[in-house]
């Protein structure tokens, strides 16, 4: 089997209204837009992956030094993919691909990922994860909407400028759905590589993070997620050493040696790499196994787009250090489906709160027809 040809696509999806992203103050979102590429076998098979990626940089840099490839050798075209172009502008077209290349590994065996991988089960408790920062009460709504739709976990976003503010929307949400509900909660503190914080928005501070972790115990927080900068090791080991709940982060830190320190060093309780933004799916599968040498859960963060999502499932269902999957949207203006927009069939809770892993071969995902091609 060689490859024969990289196709790659902008769509667009727009949302049924205005989405204002708790970690980006003044930013709204309208539509998402998704890269998605297509690895073209000359037996006749294609990969599917989806991430971001510049589809110039693809046609120009990229597909000479694939086409003709083995497609089934996956890390080594990963460094190949790696070494196309400024890190800033392959990373993410590697990551991207790389989706695509597993999903041809699947194809060719004819086996769900999970399953060449050695599943450890099929199927993973969904966690709907919300965007916005809204009042108590449109919370404790929002909760028991999805509590009907099967959800038996929800995270909501700490974005507030006062812990009271905080902690009140915690509150709501678990006088209403009681205990038939697992309760997370984001800060979303580590979006930039320092210290500073977002542009607009609350700061937090080491003696706010760990005032937050003791006023949500109570409570029954499942975890408290990146509550201070991604690259303040000496202040997230001592939050996770104080803490009354498990602290959990990683999502916007790069490649498995960022990942070692951050395990050595007892950063987080839980790690959430992302296989677009992290070093794809390869390299959270060798984190994921470090973390379980340490004792630690691996629950990758949402994946950026359906595609992304479905190999994070595979991933999860193949490793015994990930009970959960996160899919992200902000009804009504944002459902699950629409953020997971590229995909035929959408992944969603059934009636027990999991998200079962389709059987079919590779990542087990087909695109829609109707896709609005952009780029």
């Amino acid at each position: 089997m060689k490859i024969a040809a990289i196709e790659t696509g902008q769509y667009r999806s727009p949302l049924a209204g205005a989405v204002y992203p708790a970690w980006a103050p003044g930013q709204i979102w309208r539509e998402r837009i998704v890269t998605v590429f297509r690895v073209h076998t000359d037996d006749g098979l294609t990969g599917i992956g989806a991430g971001h990626g510049a589809p110039a940089f693809v046609r120009d840099a990229v597909a000479p030094k694939l086409i003709g490839q083995n497609p089934l050798l996956v890390g080594r075209l990963v460094r190949v993919l790696r070494n196309a172009g400024p890190p800033w502008v392959s990373l993410p077209v590697a990551c991207a691909i790389e989706l695509a290349l597993w999903d041809l590994v699947g194809k060719a065996a004819g086996l769900p990922l999970a399953q060449l991988w050695g599943a450890h089960t099929d199927r993973l408790r969904a966690y709907a994860s919300l965007v916005e920062v809204r009042s108590p009460e449109r919370r404790a709504e929002d909760a028991l909407r999805l509590l009907e739709m099967g959800y038996r976990a929800v995270k909501l976003r700490l974005h507030s400028e006062t812990l009271a503010e905080d902690v009140a929307q915690v509150e709501a949400v678990r006088r209403a759905v009681g205990d038939r509900m697992e309760i997370m909660v984001d800060a979303n503190q580590a979006q930039e590589p320092g210290t500073t914080g977002a542009e607009n928005g609350p700061t937090w501070d080491y003696h706010r993070a760990l005032a937050a972790s003791r006023a949500l115990a109570p409570l029954g927080v499942r975890w408290l997620e990146e509550p201070l900068g991604r690259y303040t090791f000496d202040d997230l080991r001592r939050l996770t050493a104080a803490s009354d709940i498990p602290i959990s982060g990683g999502e916007n830190n790069v490649g498995a040696h960022e990942f070692r320190l951050l395990i050595d060093q007892n950063c987080y309780d839980i790690l959430q790499p992302d296989a677009i933004v992290s070093g794809g799916l390869g390299t959270l599968r060798t984190i994921a196994g470090y973390a379980e040498l340490h004792g630690k859960l691996c629950i990758p963060h949402h994946g950026g787009n359906g595609v992304g999502l479905a190999g994070h499932l595979q991933l999860g269902a193949a490793i015994p250090n990930c009970p959960y999957v996160e899919l992200v949207q902000e009804p009504p203006a944002l459902t699950a489906e629409q953020f997971q927009g590229v995909l035929a069939a959408p992944f969603l809770p059934d009636a027990h709160g999991d998200v079962v892993l389709p059987n079919k071969p590779g990542l087990g995902v087909d695109l829609r027809d109707d896709l609005q091609r952009v780029g």
